[in-house]
């Protein structure tokens, strides 16, 4: 029996040669016992002749023997490429079929007797890898952060948004003071006057605006009020389900019940008086604008108005410059302006148009506020058309009018109003007079609010008609 290795320590098991039909000597076959199991006396002298059955189990386990030691030759040889692979940092290259010399002289690749078919390791190729260079990651980084940032952003300005609107509809502590002759069920928000039922409208907002002459200061009953007039008061509603915006506009002379203060911040009590003067009973800015707003949501039976923002007068000038001026016509004659005339307002003349009164009439105040409602309305269209065709025009504006403000609107609240401005959801502006008459007083003029007029007005703002 020719007994062959395989050159290497991978296959244990020698491979044998079943080439010579004459091989099969059990005497000298020293693998016979190892791979049938059987063993041989020495003193038996067997043939191939005389023990077939024996001749044709050698051959068989031969057979199994030579099969098994090609797989695991071969599977070695696949192996060996793959490393090769490995380190030659990912090169292609195809595998070299082994020839049967590898194995040994004159060997075929026979099948085993079970008819199975060795399967060849088709090797999978791998394309090389494409390394990022530092750069390329560092972009990549702060590109994923910029991302991070915008997500963030945008999440917070939609917080912002919601608890915008949810501040500007806000309704702690809602209990509308109805007048004798109408009546209300849950705390106002369902009213009844003349047979009509009425809801309150839940997304509705109220906005005090002021216009404040700080040149002025006030004495009632000894107590001096330094924060000036306010000489202009409306309130502007915004209706967020419909677009409506409405400015109720209220005369300063208004007669109503306004909060006292002392020059060093201390109460003193109420007194009937002209609506303007509340604002000077306090520091100038918040105080004063507070107690003004005490005073108008006790005016409009007690309604939800939560913010307020007052512009000092020497503001008009720079903020009308800010837009180029406005063009109005003077709906009056006075001061440098005539009835009917068209006049481009720049600086001081601006000022001029929407401060000056006459105090010949006790209409004065009334006629100024003609004057001030087509400037509002020539402003505002003026302001629009800018916008059209530069949208940071409003932001410009508000930088010009910032040192002349003073508000309680929040961060959260202009993000809400911003959005809903930018999407146009926002309709014509509507101005309406308070309605009332005015007469002359003691000292002044006094305007006596129309009590039942002002609350059909008060509902047709802030109330919807239902049935039943």
């Amino acid at each position: 029996m020719n007994l062959q290795g395989n050159g290497n320590n991978h296959n244990r098991r020698p491979l044998l040669d079943d080439g010579d039909d004459s091989f099969i000597n059990f005497k000298q076959s020293s693998d016979y016992e190892r791979i049938t199991g059987v063993k041989l006396d020495d003193n038996a002298n067997v043939t191939s002749s005389e023990d077939a059955e024996r001749q044709k189990k050698l051959k068989e386990a031969i057979e199994k023997e030579n099969s098994s030691a090609y797989e695991d030759l071969d599977d070695f040889v696949y192996r060996q490429n793959k490393k090769r692979h490995r380190s030659s940092g990912g090169r292609h290259h195809r595998h070299k079929r082994t020839s049967p010399s590898v194995l040994s002289p004159g060997h075929h690749r026979r099948r085993s007797p079970s008819g199975h078919k060795h399967k060849h390791h088709f090797h999978r190729h791998h394309h090389r890898r494409n390394r990022m260079k530092k750069w390329q990651k560092i972009a990549i980084g702060v590109i994923c952060f910029l991302l991070a940032v915008i997500i963030i952003g945008v999440s917070t300005l939609l917080i912002m948004i919601r608890m915008g609107k949810n501040e500007l509809t806000d309704k702690t502590g809602f209990n509308i003071d109805v007048p004798k002759y109408a009546e209300s069920a849950e705390n106002g928000n369902i009213i009844t006057y003349k047979g009509v039922k009425y809801r309150y409208n839940d997304n509705i907002t109220s906005i005090l605006c002021m216009g404040i002459d700080k040149q002025e200061l006030s004495n009632i009953d000894g107590q001096i009020g330094t924060g000036g007039d306010a000489d202009s008061i409306f309130v502007l509603t915004l209706d967020f389900s419909t677009g409506k915006t409405k400015i109720i506009n209220i005369s300063r002379d208004t007669m109503t019940d306004i909060g006292i203060y002392s020059t060093g911040g201390g109460y003193v009590g109420e007194k009937r008086t002209q609506l303007a003067l509340s604002y000077a009973y306090g520091d100038g800015k918040d105080t004063s604008c507070h107690n003004t707003l005490v005073s108008v949501r006790r005016l409009l039976y007690n309604v939800p108005i939560n913010n307020y923002l007052s512009l000092d007068l020497q503001g008009i000038g720079p903020i009308n410059d800010s837009i180029n001026g406005v063009t109005v016509i003077s709906p009056e004659t006075i001061s440098e302006f005539k009835q009917g005339q068209k006049y481009t307002l720049k600086g001081n003349l601006a000022t001029s148009f929407v401060r000056s009164r006459t105090h010949a009439t006790v209409e004065g105040n009334n006629l100024r506020m003609e004057r001030q409602k087509t400037y509002i309305e020539s402003f505002a269209s003026t302001l629009m058309s800018l916008t059209k065709s530069s949208i940071s025009k409003p932001l410009d504006v508000f930088n010009v009018a910032s040192p002349y403000i003073c508000t309680n609107i929040s961060t959260s609240e202009v993000a809400y109003l911003s959005m809903n401005a930018i999407q146009g959801k926002y309709g014509a502006m509507e101005i309406v007079n308070a309605p009332g008459k005015v007469k002359m007083g003691k000292k002044y003029a006094e305007f006596i609010m129309d009590d039942e007029k002002l609350f059909e007005l008060f509902l047709d703002v802030y109330y919807t008609p239902i049935e039943g």
